[in-house]
């Protein structure tokens, strides 16, 4: 009963030595941030009351804002392609009727990036083409044309506002 006991004991000792004090704390995932702004006031953010994005083309669903106000968000590329697209619907009460949408296509070359032992690797993704259409955006502007797991602004969206 004495042996079992210490085994067991030894056993945990050895469980609990086992893992590593030093585990995967840092950002892992390499996703564009979107903020959204006034043209005519470039500085100033602003919050756009119900959007719905939407990616085109993927596997599976790909529904990432549902009718919610948002002044930033993420847009995910995908790691099984070299482009990725995005709808942005615009379902305010005064716009929905319309069904204006537009549409936001990325261009890009990706590549693995070691972070470290205990992260693994993740994808970067470097962008050379923006395409958008220009319904209800005024412009887009890459903000940098490297996408890493730092958590930066990588995309500025510019709508009219009035004053």
């Amino acid at each position: 009963m004495k042996i079992s006991n210490i085994v067991i004991v030894v056993c945990c000792i050895l469980l609990l030595c086992g893992c590593g004090a030093s585990g995967c704390y840092e950002n892992r995932n390499s996703i564009p941030r979107v903020a959204l702004y006034a043209y005519n006031s470039p500085t100033q953010t602003i919050v756009a009351d119900s959007i719905t994005i939407y990616g085109v083309g993927q596997k599976s669903d790909s529904l990432l804002i549902e009718c919610a106000r948002v002044s930033s968000f993420t847009l995910p590329f995908r790691n099984d392609a070299d482009t990725t697209s995005y709808v942005i619907r615009y379902d305010a009460i005064q716009l929905a009727a319309n069904h204006i949408t537009d549409t936001l296509t990325f261009a890009y070359r990706r590549y693995p990036y070691f972070i470290s032992a205990e992260c693994g690797v993740t994808f970067n993704y470097l962008i050379d083409t923006l395409i958008y259409t220009s319904h209800l955006l005024d412009s887009a502007a890459l903000q940098v044309d490297e996408v890493t797991n730092n958590d930066i602004e990588t995309l500025r969206l510019y709508y009219y506002v009035a004053q």
